[in-house]
C-alpha cells in the first residue's frame, strides 16, 4: 500500500523502482536537487539513493566518501554540499563510521529497508537529464509557437 501524499510506499515496505523515480522526477523539475525533502518517506529515498554510490561490504575512507557523495550530488546539481549530505546519511544510519570518522562503512541493511532487498539502483543523475531534455523541448516548443 502506498503513502498517500507521495505515492511511496508505507514507511514499513520497501519502495518499488517506479516509485522512487516518480518521486525524482518530482524533486528535480526544476532541473537540480534544491535541497533535502521534508518529508521523512521521501528524505530516506534520497538518502538511500545516493547511498548507492558507495560500495557495500567494504570501508571507505572520508576522502573516497567526500568523492563520490560529490559525484552524485553533481549528477543531480544538488544545492547540497557533499559534507552536509554525508552527516545527513549517518545521522539517518545510511553511512556508519569509526568514532575518529577515518572509516565509514554503507550501511546496506538501511538501504534494503527503503529501497527493498536487493535494493533497487537508480539512476538520479539520468532521471535529471532527462528532466533538464524535456524542459529545453517545451521551452523550443514555446519559442517556436510565439
Amino acid at each position: 500500500m502506498s503513502h498517500p501524499d507521495i505515492g511511496l510506499p508505507n514507511p514499513d515496505s520497501a519502495a518499488t523502482r517506479a516509485n522512487v523515480e516518480e518521486l525524482f522526477r518530482r524533486l528535480l523539475q526544476s532541473g537540480r536537487l534544491q535541497g533535502f525533502p521534508t518529508h521523512p518517506v521521501e528524505l530516506d529515498a534520497v538518502l538511500a539513493v545516493a547511498a548507492g554510490c558507495l560500495t557495500r561490504r567494504r570501508p571507505h575512507t572520508e576522502w573516497e566518501v567526500n568523492e563520490a557523495l560529490s559525484d552524485w550530488l553533481a549528477s543531480v546539481r544538488a544545492e547540497i554540499d557533499h559534507v552536509t549530505l554525508r552527516r545527513r546519511m549517518v545521522d539517518y544510519g545510511f553511512l556508519m563510521r569509526r568514532m575518529d570518522g577515518s572509516v565509514y562503512f554503507l550501511n546496506y541493511g538501511r538501504v534494503a529497508e527503503v529501497l527493498g532487498d536487493p535494493a533497487i539502483e537508480i539512476d538520479a543523475g539520468a532521471i535529471n537529464a532527462e528532466v533538464l531534455r524535456h524542459r529545453q523541448a517545451r521551452k523550443q516548443s514555446r519559442l517556436r509557437g510565439a
